[in-house]
């Protein structure tokens, strides 16, 4: 390992391998890559940019947006919303560990075990239910916001007309 420098992960904060190999990306800025030749993003070493995006990956925004409502209705204010979640209420600053649970006979499966460095846990539990449309009409319909970047129309492929897509606004 002589010869090569270590840079503290900021999000681990673990001494990993930083090593430049020459490379350099389009727009100019050095590729960096540690003992595996796996590479950094930015201050994450590669474990933990590969843990991001697991995340990122297993829970969607909706889960996601769950979780940080729990945490809002509970006096906290959400610092980080990416790889490592983390909140903060009366000056602490707690990491957050998002794990998928069930239930199977009154037990509760967690998919995987806590992180040592999580404070906190939010379990994410997934059921369905089979409703009748009478059993739903007094139900408040959650309707996502609609993006203002993304278009309002499509083109119909063969005919070149233009059609409106069906979204939150047409309700």
């Amino acid at each position: 390992m002589e010869g090569l420098k270590t840079r503290t992960c900021g999000y681990c904060e673990a001494e990993r391998i930083w090593n430049w190999n020459g490379q350099k990306m389009k727009d100019g800025s050095k590729v960096y890559t540690d003992e595996n030749s796996h590479r950094w993003a930015g201050r994450r070493c590669p474990s933990c940019e590969k843990s991001r995006v697991a995340a990122a990956v297993r829970h969607d925004s909706f889960d996601r947006e769950m979780i940080f409502q729990q945490f809002i209705e509970k006096g906290f204010t959400i610092k980080s919303k990416t790889h490592p979640v983390t909140v903060e209420k009366d000056g602490q600053t707690l990491q957050v560990g998002i794990r998928r649970a069930r239930t199977v006979d009154g037990s509760i499966l967690i998919e995987s075990p806590a992180d040592a460095r999580d404070d906190i846990v939010a379990l994410v539990f997934e059921s369905v239910r089979l409703c009748t449309p009478e059993q739903i009409k007094g139900v408040n319909v959650f309707v996502p916001p609609v993006e203002a970047a993304r278009p309002a129309t499509s083109m119909l492929v063969g005919s070149g007309g233009a059609i409106n897509r069906i979204g939150a606004e047409s309700f």
